[in-house]
């Protein structure tokens, strides 16, 4: 594995790097294509009974280690309010059912096996997600109403669709923003030199949110498939969060460390993902940084 494709490969796992294609939010959902129903009562997401949370996993994906927990959790907190959890790997029922008991009530929501991929298609393929986990909500209409990452503002969008508040017009336009994002990618990696104005415009609309400069930034820096990468602008959207946060933020220290170590600066990147680490204090951001840090030792053994 090369260099690059080695730090590449960790942050897709757990972020899901992507643009969105064909599928739509309020699009009509898919029914699950399901080869065997490992644990749990087979669901059907289209019965307008419930609201179905349907979250891509793997049992090599460490990642979806950390979020695993966090789903049995929400499950049975909202079990009694009609929303049901549904994890789906691609893998073989005999790889996917030990995996389940050994986990026991960490695990605790319905699980499945895909039928060759079929739902991946439906769901992963239709909105060009290709990093794992990464979960759908489809609401009691049959439509899909949200996706993302399970850790990432998932019990949110929970709540607000329970509370009758969640506005999917909003969502709409976060979509229709992280589209403008994936044309940005597109131009920067081709070299086309339109790439950088379109940047500029992308961060001014981004305004002073910390969290959205940093998941700004962060596309752009753990890209390394763009040959390209504007790391000024990364840098720039980083500043700018600092400014927002007004003190030392984990979130902003983890992606600068990868813009530095991304750009030759390896040992002072390092330095700051450990930073980032001794900074955190929710269990899934602890798993992140520990990898960050594993990954990029690693690459200086090298």
């Amino acid at each position: 594995m090369k260099r690059t494709s080695l730090l590449l490969a960790f942050l897709m796992a757990g972020y899901g790097l992507s643009a969105f294609a064909a599928g739509k939010l309020g699009d009509p959902a898919k029914p699950l294509t399901i080869k065997e129903w490992i644990q749990g009562k087979p669901v059907d997401v289209l019965d307008g009974k419930n609201v179905y949370v349907v979250e891509f996993w793997a049992t090599w994906c460490g990642p979806c280690k950390t979020s695993i927990p966090h789903l049995s959790e929400l499950q049975k907190k909202l079990k009694d309010k009609g929303v049901v959890i549904v994890g789906i790997s691609d893998e073989a029922p005999s790889k996917v059912r030990p995996y389940v008991e050994r986990m026991g009530e960490k695990m605790s929501y319905t699980v499945a096996c895909d039928d060759n991929r079929k739902s991946f298609a439906d769901y992963m393929g239709a909105y060009n997600q290709r990093g794992i986990p990464t979960a759908f909500v489809v609401g009691k209409d049959g439509k899909v109403i949200w996706v993302g990452h399970p850790l990432g503002g998932l019990d949110q969008v929970l709540e607000g669709i329970l509370a009758g508040k969640y506005d999917l017009a909003a969502a709409r336009a976060a979509e229709l923003a992280r589209a403008e994002r994936a044309e940005y990618q597109r131009l920067s990696a081709a070299g086309d030199a339109s790439a950088r104005e379109l940047g500029r415009k992308l961060l001014a609309k981004t305004g002073n949110d910390a969290q959205s400069l940093v998941d700004f930034a962060f596309a752009i820096v753990a890209n390394t498939r763009n040959k390209n990468r504007d790391f000024e602008l990364a840098e720039e959207a980083l500043s700018k969060a600092e400014k927002a946060a007004g003190a030392k933020d984990h979130r902003i220290l983890g992606t600068r460390s990868i813009l530095l170590f991304e750009s030759g600066k390896e040992t002072e990147g390092l330095t700051l993902a450990r930073e980032a680490l001794a900074l955190s204090t929710s269990e899934s951001d602890q798993a992140r940084y520990k990898n960050y840090v594993r990954v990029m030792e690693a690459r200086i053994k090298k």
